[in-house]
């Protein structure tokens, strides 16, 4: 079997020396064990790796080309792998465990014949999703709901994959909420939004959400949503430790789409978004994405726990209950209604 290559990039020479060795500890090959101001467009691009473990620090001098470079390639980027324990703290085999089990699945390279059984995030060949009939030829502005995405550690490859996954053609809106440097804001777009049949923006002022849309929230400021689905940016900072706050973007999101509403949670750390679903009315649409298969699964977690939420999957299961949701929507409000059918 070949043995995969890993790329790190972190400022931290401990936590280099660290990961460098679990990876090569666990069987892959380290290519490139190197501090973020080394890298470069040229770095990149001489670097044979299968995957980039990648920990940027907030005084980190970065050269944004080189990044965004990264994001828009074919090879997998993990960011903000959580920081690894002393090789002597009790809790270093189980981040170690993780490790490995992310590097497993971003390689695709299988668990020995003895763990198959016990590999739940193995990824699997899924046949497309089809546009229910419903939808076929539908020519609609007006979305018929709007879900917010919310995703820290682990995010960006999930929610990519559940974009990927969807059909083209679903009248839905999506507001992405994506923990991430305001440096590479721009590049979520295209990273995550390259072969997806669904528009990914960064936020303009006056821009109208329409069918098909996925807007990134903002990092540094605030957003509303008003009149037709019309985004107007603010000039106030988000509450909270993160940006965008997650909490904050559910509670934009739902006080103008009301029952048009929904949300779901991606892998992350910690627990932003928790306390915007606690707050929601009973019946609203909140999923999660199944912890097993998460970068970090504290953030479903911390959402699963609050007991709102409403269905738990994979990013392709996820994306197969929306596309039968939104048939639902349109069969009980909209079919009979033909005047709800220009927008």
């Amino acid at each position: 079997m070949a043995v995969h290559s890993v790329a790190v990039v972190n400022s931290d020479l401990l936590q280099q020396r660290i990961l460098g060795d679990a990876i090569e500890r666990l069987g892959f090959k380290l290519v490139l064990n190197a501090p973020t101001a080394r890298l470069s467009p040229e770095l990149v691009e001489n670097t044979r790796a299968d995957v980039w473990l990648v920990t940027v620090q907030d005084d980190d001098e970065l050269c944004a080309d080189s990044f965004d470079q990264l994001l828009s390639g074919d090879v997998p980027v993990l960011v903000g792998m959580d920081a690894a324990p002393d090789n002597k703290c009790t809790t270093f085999l189980r981040w170690e465990k993780k490790l490995l089990t992310k590097l497993r699945d971003l390689t695709d390279t299988p668990a020995p014949a003895a763990e198959v059984s016990q590999v739940p995030w193995e990824r699997k060949s899924h046949p497309p999703i089809e546009l229910p009939v419903e939808f076929a030829g539908l020519n609609r502005q007006v979305p018929i709901a709007i879900f917010v995405l919310g995703a820290s550690l682990g995010g960006p490859e999930a929610v990519k994959e559940f974009l990927d996954a969807l059909p083209a053609g679903l009248p839905v809106a999506f507001v992405y909420a994506q923990h991430i440097d305001e440096r590479f804001e721009q590049a979520l777009c295209q990273a995550v939004g390259r072969h997806s049949a669904y528009q990914l923006n960064n936020a303009e002022n006056a821009a109208t959400l329409s069918c098909g849309d996925v807007l990134i929230a903002p990092v540094a400021t605030r957003f509303d949503l008003v009149g037709l689905d019309r985004i107007s940016v603010l000039d106030q900072p988000w509450d909270g430790p993160y940006g965008p706050s997650i909490d904050g973007v559910i509670d934009v999101v739902y006080n103008h789409a009301q029952r048009r509403f929904g949300c779901i949670l991606f892998s992350g750390m910690g627990s932003d978004g928790s306390e915007g679903i606690s707050a929601m009315p009973e019946g609203t649409q909140i999923w999660a994405q199944s912890p097993a298969g998460c970068g970090n699964a504290s953030m479903p977690e911390s959402a699963i726990n609050t007991g709102r939420v409403t269905y738990i999957g994979d990013s392709y299961q996820l994306a197969g209950r929306l596309t039968e949701h939104l048939k639902e929507i349109w069969k009980e409000d909209y079919e009979r209604k033909p005047d709800h059918q220009c927008g």
